[in-house]
């Protein structure tokens, strides 16, 4: 090989360097989305909302603040995550600027790896910003720090994120609106996922537990991602907590953004 002639080490510089200005764009044009004003500002004043609450309701103030925090922090993400998920390459379409960034030497799974990195930035800036006020929040009402709270929000993240590839994989092959429902629906079912698992074991038919088994391994169990109880109830304040997280999210989430990269690959823009 030439001195003059890219080696692997400049070939992968320059992919990272594709990768990262389409995520830092994406991430640009995200924070400037009024909507995503709208739903984060709701989300702190109803985390800012729950000191109120703990003082209207009975039981363990604390724990009612953690809880509708931790809630909170949830529901607002997942809306942020989805309708922001399913814009990501069909915005692109719509406004016609996928040809002019395709017509580039941009792989377009670089492209796709880029959208998904660059959403994913803005919510860990947004889900940091929901953890450390509810943090705040419950130091002060309860006077001592609670630090699985700040736990349970990285579990939310690593959901919102693996949400953020779903939305991506639909987004490549259908309409938003459809990515939303779709979306919206493994949201669901990977929350039900443990209980159709165990309910379809119970069966008879040796086909319905076969079927049932597999399809808790085929679809999200985003359950893995909840420590909200653990929280309520003191017992999720370990950073080993995480690790299963992490694994399942390497796992699945690189599988499901594969996939999309695949679909994407393979898509007519004519």
């Amino acid at each position: 090989m030439s001195s003059g002639s890219p080696g692997p080490p400049a070939v992968r510089g320059g992919m990272l360097r594709r990768v990262l200005s389409i995520a830092a764009n994406t991430f640009r044009e995200t924070v400037r989305n009024k909507i995503l004003y709208v739903i984060l500002a709701f989300a702190l004043f109803v985390i800012g909302l729950t000191w109120f609450l703990a003082d209207l309701s009975m039981g363990e103030l604390t724990r009612i603040i953690a809880d509708v925090g931790l809630t909170s922090i949830h529901l607002f993400g997942v809306t942020i995550a989805v309708f922001l998920g399913i814009t990501l390459v069909s915005q692109e379409v719509d406004r016609k600027t996928i040809y002019l960034i395709l017509s580039k030497p941009v792989p377009r799974w670089e492209f796709v790896a880029g959208k998904a990195a660059g959403l994913s930035s803005t919510l860990l800036l947004t889900t940091a910003l929901m953890a450390a006020t509810l943090f705040v929040v419950h130091f002060l009402y309860g006077g001592k720090a609670e630090p699985g709270i700040l736990i349970a929000s990285a579990g939310i993240y690593l959901e919102l994120v693996l949400l953020v590839c779903i939305a991506t994989l639909f987004s490549t092959f259908t309409t938003s609106t459809l990515s939303a429902m779709f979306t919206l629906a493994l949201f669901l079912i990977g929350h039900l996922s443990t209980h159709l698992v165990r309910f379809g074991g119970q069966s008879k038919s040796a086909a319905v537990r076969a079927v049932s088994s597999g399809l808790f391994y085929l679809l999200p169990n985003l359950e893995v991602f909840n420590l909200k109880n653990g929280v309520v109830h003191g017992e999720a304040r370990s950073l080993e907590a995480l690790a299963g997280m992490v694994g399942y999210f390497a796992c699945y989430g690189g599988a499901v953004l594969l996939l999309a990269c695949l679909l994407f690959e393979r898509k007519d823009f004519k």
